[in-house]
């Protein structure tokens, strides 16, 4: 346990180039994943807003329609 003692104490590096080199390699796998996953994401909101648009003024649109007035006659 002594022997150990002045190795645990030692401060260890903050900055090594082998940290480094893994970040930049996680980064370049993880970035273009990431971006593609929130373009396609941000595609479907779009789409489900504007269907929903769609569907509210074609809702807006019966409701504000005055009742037809065909009797026979």
């Amino acid at each position: 346990m002594l022997a150990t003692l002045p190795t645990a104490t030692t401060a260890q590096p903050v900055f090594s180039v082998t940290n480094l080199v893994i970040l930049v390699i996680l980064g370049a796998i993880f970035y273009p994943i990431q971006k593609k996953l929130r373009e396609s994401v941000s595609r479907r909101r779009r789409e489900r807003w504007a269907e929903e648009d769609r569907l509210a003024e074609l809702e807006r649109e019966e409701r504000d329609r005055p009742p037809s007035t065909d009797e026979p006659g």
